[in-house]
């Protein structure tokens, strides 16, 4: 792929993104394969086609609408990779175009339009001062994380206390269910554990088995959403039928939580004492984590009164649509218009548009006090420092954060943020910090 900067002006800078004839080819079919699963068709169904996922989505929607998808999907994907190949920062994502359809044995140009991060500088990179809250290990804490590790070591038992189903009971059930008359395999089992009224399973199917007797069989219909909406992308509902027999009812027995359970918890326990010191110490250090990112944060806001120069309205455009964007997208997945969220939320429109540019005045504020300070104190980025940004957005699984940002072509916007907690870490450390509620 090459990339060649093209212009610059007026706050956008515009990219020229050529790739070459394999790998127009190799994008095509990702993105008509991406476009294909969209719209729930299958591998085995694809494959048994014996054509290419291209002309396979061709035959789907039309020529002329495949040949757009694709270019979409290839300029969309590819987008990150010039980003980087170019080391740009950007401001909310970039929007592109292309004057030719990808063609199997042809290069593909098109351009990417962007609007970089500014540069700006800082009145002053004197120590900043905050005061931030900071809480010491309670008793209760250490209790209820004891209590916690307790319940998930309890044990499930028959409970004879009562024989009819209840809310709320567990119980371990036979079942067999068809759709359309062929076998749901994972919907059929000899013996599972279900919860009632957990939500695991359809209302109709909790409420069936509500009432329903140890050792009782019933047959009964019941709808449940199925995984591949419909062409106009609303929730399908399937209908089951199932046979279910309730073969008990299950209480969890927990251990008493003595020495000897404590030594079974863990390699190199003892006894509850030395469980409970550890526990104290894990907690400790969670505190002194949220104590950390509350520094962070607050360090970031004071550099951030000290910007020199007004941010244009053009940035704060732009980074208001990708809010929007994200909103909306996280309504869709959440199956929520956007009047149930604000009835839940208790805001009005107007209101909602004035939290998101508060929280986007914030966000590039900051953003670009870190970056100055990082200029100003020379900070580079260390690959300690990009696995300590890729710990801090997936605890514990920093490896396939950082697996995914490589292939998805954003490893320079990685460096970047890590950039930015570098230098918010660095800010911290050189701050005046008064621990509010510390104990004296």
């Amino acid at each position: 792929m090459k990339v060649e900067k093209v212009r610059e002006k007026d706050g956008k800078l515009e990219l020229l993104v050529e790739l070459s004839s394999a790998e127009t080819a190799e994008e095509m079919q990702r993105a008509a394969g991406n476009e294909i699963a969209k719209r729930g068709v299958g591998q085995d169904d694809l494959k048994a086609s014996g054509v290419t996922p291209s002309e396979f989505l061709a035959n789907l929607v039309g020529g002329s609408e495949a040949s757009f998808l694709i270019d979409e999907g290839i300029m969309r994907r590819r987008a990150p990779f010039a980003l980087t190949a170019e080391r740009v920062d950007t401001i909310g994502a970039p929007v592109y175009r292309c004057s030719e359809h990808a063609q199997i044995g042809k290069p593909f140009k098109y351009q990417l339009v962007c609007v970089p991060v500014p540069e700006y500088e800082l009145e002053s990179y004197d120590p900043v001062s905050i005061s931030v809250p900071s809480y010491e290990v309670k008793a209760e804490e250490i209790d209820a994380e004891i209590d916690r590790m307790v319940q998930f070591a309890a044990t499930g038992m028959t409970d004879t206390s009562h024989d009819e189903v209840m809310r709320g009971d567990k119980v371990e059930l036979a079942m067999q269910t068809t759709m359309d008359g062929a076998p749901v395999k994972t919907l059929c089992t000899d013996g599972r554990e279900y919860t009632t009224g957990a939500f695991a399973m359809p209302d109709d199917f909790d409420e069936a088995i509500i009432g329903m007797k140890v050792g009782e069989t019933k047959t009964f219909g019941f709808e449940g959403p199925d995984i591949v909406p419909d062409a106009d992308g609303n929730v399908k509902m399937d209908s089951y039928e199932t046979t279910v027999t309730v073969k008990r009812i299950i209480k969890s027995v927990a251990p008493e939580p003595d020495d000897a359970w404590a030594r079974s918890t863990k390699p190199g326990i003892e006894s509850l004492e030395q469980l409970r010191a550890e526990v104290e110490e894990k907690i400790r250090s969670q505190h002194e984590d949220d104590f950390q990112r509350s520094a962070q944060m607050l360090a970031g806001n004071e550099l951030a009164k000290r910007i020199v120069g007004d941010i244009p309205d053009l940035i704060y455009g732009v980074a208001m649509k990708e809010a929007r964007e994200n909103l909306n997208w996280k309504l869709q997945t959440e199956n929520q218009t956007l009047d149930e969220f604000l009835a839940a939320q208790g805001m009005t429109q107007e209101e909602l548009s004035n939290a998101l540019m508060l929280q986007v005045r914030t966000q590039l504020n900051r953003q670009f006090a870190m970056n100055a300070y990082a200029r100003h104190k020379g900070l580079v980025v260390e690959e300690d420092d990009l696995n300590a940004f890729f710990e801090s957005i997936a605890p514990g699984n920093a490896n396939i954060a950082h697996a995914d940002f490589n292939r998805d072509g954003r490893i320079y916007a990685a460096r970047c943020a890590a950039l930015r907690l570098k230098a918010a870490k660095r800010a911290v450390e050189e701050a005046d910090i008064t621990r509010i509620g510390a104990a004296s």
